[in-house]
């Protein structure tokens, strides 16, 4: 088996992901994946456990974290790679953003009960398996109380940006996530950023210290990958790449093992990762 390639971006059940970290990187192993990132909305719960499994298994597991941020009000992905954990800035921040998260979870709750909607805080919880709560939790727990029949008719009626029970998340400028990223020791990619992301948005991105870019999702077609792989060598700029795995939606397990990049991409963020700690 070929294990050359790697994907750089996975969710587990500490955030909105199916799959506990073990259960993740068995299944990278078992896809013939050299290397996996953990990499959770807003937390590092994951990674400690999914490092274990991939000494066991003989697979690298990459640290990560997937970073909700904003640029002039608008929000985007960033991806963070190879932070110190016990980074006390970084650890304050996510600790943070979690009371925010479970803050806005209740006020989602607020706004169904006030819409007559029978919903607890306590029935959201039980849908999450991690700390990291957001409204994947609260339209599953509308499920599991009958109200809707999918999680996707939860946010057509009530979760979308536009839905009655909708609340916007924190605003974390990207700038301050950038430097948080590069303060413990980190990489940091955008992700996706064929999600409406502005060519105006990106160069904002690079002239503030973005170290990359994730060429490779399942939502990019050929025309976005070529497109985004073609700014990064403008701007030398690391590639990465990877599923977007969270277990939990219909083209999930297609795109798991296929949107993959080779390791010699983890092997050069590696390298710009020793070279930003050396001139630090």
């Amino acid at each position: 088996m070929d294990r050359s390639r790697i994907d750089l971006h996975t969710h587990t059940t500490c955030s909105d992901g199916a799959l506990t970290p073990r259960a993740l990187v068995r299944k990278a192993h078992a896809a013939g994946l050299r290397a996996v990132a953990v990499t959770d909305h807003d937390t590092v719960a994951g990674v400690a456990a999914a490092q274990a499994a991939g000494a066991a298994l003989g697979i690298d597991v990459v640290p990560g974290v997937e970073l909700s941020v904003t640029v002039d009000g608008a929000e985007y992905h960033l991806l963070g790679y190879g932070m110190d954990l016990a980074d006390g800035r970084f650890q304050d921040y996510l600790e943070r953003f979690r009371r925010q998260r479970a803050e806005r979870a209740e006020q989602m709750v607020d706004h169904l009960r006030a819409l007559g909607v029978a919903l607890s805080f306590d029935d959201v919880l039980a849908q999450a398996s991690g700390d990291a709560l957001g409204r994947p939790h609260v339209a599953s727990a509308l499920v599991a109380a009958g109200h809707v029949a999918t999680p996707q008719e939860a946010f057509e009626r009530y979760l979308g940006n536009r839905g009655p029970a909708f609340v916007p998340k924190p605003s974390f400028p990207a700038e301050a996530a950038l430097d948080l990223v590069h303060a413990a020791g980190g990489v940091a990619v955008l992700a996706h950023p064929g999600h409406w992301t502005s060519d105006a948005v990106l160069m904002h991105l690079i002239r503030n210290g973005l170290d990359g870019i994730e060429t490779v999702h399942p939502s990019h077609d050929d025309f976005l990958t070529r497109y985004y792989r073609r700014i990064a060598r403008d701007f030398v700029l690391l590639e990465t790449g990877g599923s977007d795995y969270h277990g939990t939606r219909p083209t999930d397990e297609a795109a798991f093992g296929r949107y993959t990049v080779p390791y010699r991409r983890l092997e050069r963020l590696y390298r710009h990762q020793a070279r930003r700690l050396a001139d630090a």
